[in-house]
């Protein structure tokens, strides 16, 4: 039975190829599109290196001072009473917020308040997007540094091609030693097999490499770089200083969702308790730690008052409504599509019934052919993605994101081919068994 339907659908397919070939085309392009997207989520959200141990991570990426003073209000009711108007008037005080200063946090803040964030089993403090101009051979290059302490090697788990992270002890040595990715080293040694040992000079200071970072999968700007310095050889001005706000960003790591919901309300707690310097200029310091999410959703949709959960909100209602929207669409176009296909075979249908074709087995067999068509369109589109997922790494388009063709995506959308191929065959299918033999046959109509 299943072969006797498998021809049928071959010839079927074949025999209006301008439907066929507009079905497949649709098929085809939106999974190539929803597995480029769903590659694109993966690189950015997934558990990969060095972001392995993202679902314990609360980051502190921003501090905001504010000027909060007292206004007071006069509102004035008028009622008439006896046929006079009476007056009163009523005083209200409320909170104005003047001023608002937002930035990273400053080295002075994280050193003397945040080393004993409840909830934190780990906590690390760097200094990320800082640039150094280097001239090698009359080439000018620019390399991406970020100044970090020894616990960050061990929240982020990088992978070494070769060498190794720098200690504890280095980085409060402050010793001249530098971690290189893979291009970086290639783009300044020629090779990034022989470079550990080698010196770069940055700022007119010798640092001697000792690792090297395989290429990361994605480009944030908190663990993708091109140098990786210890944060005590940053510039001393920026250690110095006694401001909380400056360019210092802080992660902290628990081992437990309770963990992760006590480090958001001790920093919050400890924004209350820490003293302000000119309380006349600002009398209220907000630290408001987040996830993962809520720190790229904040990045991809500026809301006020860094409020991430809101940012979480509205970006996860976007993405979601543009997904559904993109699947939803090419499934309506298929019905239709196959609504007329199916049309033009009424007089088969009814020809069939005739003879005592069953409605069950009609509605088969064209839920059958769409699945096929489906499925074919399924594997062109993993093909082009397969192409375009090649391309898109190769030209280096995105950056330091790398794009990979996972299981999980390819079972995903297989299940997304044969959702496409039953809903968009099942109602013309279901309203053709049920068509009248008279009018198949005569009418040619459903």
């Amino acid at each position: 039975m299943i072969s006797n339907y498998l021809k049928l659908a071959i010839k079927v397919l074949g025999r209006r190829t301008f439907f066929t070939a507009i079905s497949l085309f649709g098929i085809s392009f939106t999974l190539m599109v929803l597995i480029l997207l769903s590659a694109f989520i993966d690189a950015e959200f997934g558990n990969h290196q060095p972001l392995t141990q993202k679902d314990d991570m609360v980051f502190l990426e921003r501090a905001m001072m504010k000027l909060i003073v007292q206004d007071t209000t006069w509102e004035v009711d008028s009622l008439r009473l006896d046929g006079n108007m009476v007056y009163d008037s009523t005083m209200q005080v409320k909170d104005i917020t003047t001023s608002t200063s937002t930035a990273s946090a400053g080295y002075y803040l994280c050193n003397n308040y945040l080393r004993d964030v409840t909830g934190a089993v780990n906590y690390s403090f760097y200094a990320p997007s800082r640039t150094f101009d280097l001239f090698i051979e009359g080439k000018k290059l620019t390399f991406n540094a970020i100044y970090a302490d020894a616990a960050y090697w061990q929240i982020f788990d990088f992978s070494f091609s070769h060498g190794r992270p720098f200690t504890k002890q280095e980085n409060d040595n402050a010793s001249q030693i530098a971690i290189l990715s893979t291009q970086a080293a290639r783009n300044y040694f020629g090779s990034s097999s022989n470079a550990v040992g080698k010196f770069l000079e940055l700022d007119g200071k010798q640092f001697e490499v000792i690792g090297i970072i395989k290429k990361l999968k994605n480009a944030k700007p908190f663990v993708s770089a091109d140098v990786y310095l210890p944060l005590q050889t940053i510039n001393p001005m920026a250690i110095n200083q006694d401001n909380l706000l400056g360019t210092f960003e802080a992660v902290f790591l628990a081992n437990s969702e309770k963990g992760k919901a006590d480090i958001l309300a001790s920093l919050e707690q400890k924004a209350k308790q820490i003293p302000l310097p000119n309380p006349e200029e600002y009398n209220n310091l907000y630290l408001k730690g987040t996830d993962l999410l809520g720190r790229y959703a904040l990045y991809v949709l500026p809301i006020s008052d860094n409020n991430y959960d809101k940012a979480k909100k509205v970006f996860l209602l976007i993405t979601i409504s543009l997904l559904l929207l993109f699947v939803l669409l090419p499934t309506l176009n298929l019905i239709n599509l196959n609504v007329s296909r199916v049309m033009e075979r009424s007089a088969e249908i009814g020809v069939r019934k005739a003879f005592g074709a069953h409605s069950g087995s009609i509605l088969m067999q064209l839920v059958f052919e769409n699945v096929i068509l489906t499925l074919l369109g399924g594997i062109i589109g993993y093909l082009l993605a397969y192409i375009v997922l090649y391309l898109v790494n190769d030209s280096n388009i995105l950056g330091e994101i790398v794009l990979q063709f996972n299981t999980t995506i390819f079972i995903y959308s297989i299940l997304i081919c044969l959702a496409f191929g039953i809903i968009s065959g099942l109602l013309p299918a279901y309203r053709m068994s049920k068509i009248h033999i008279v009018n198949a046959i005569k009418q040619h109509q459903i």
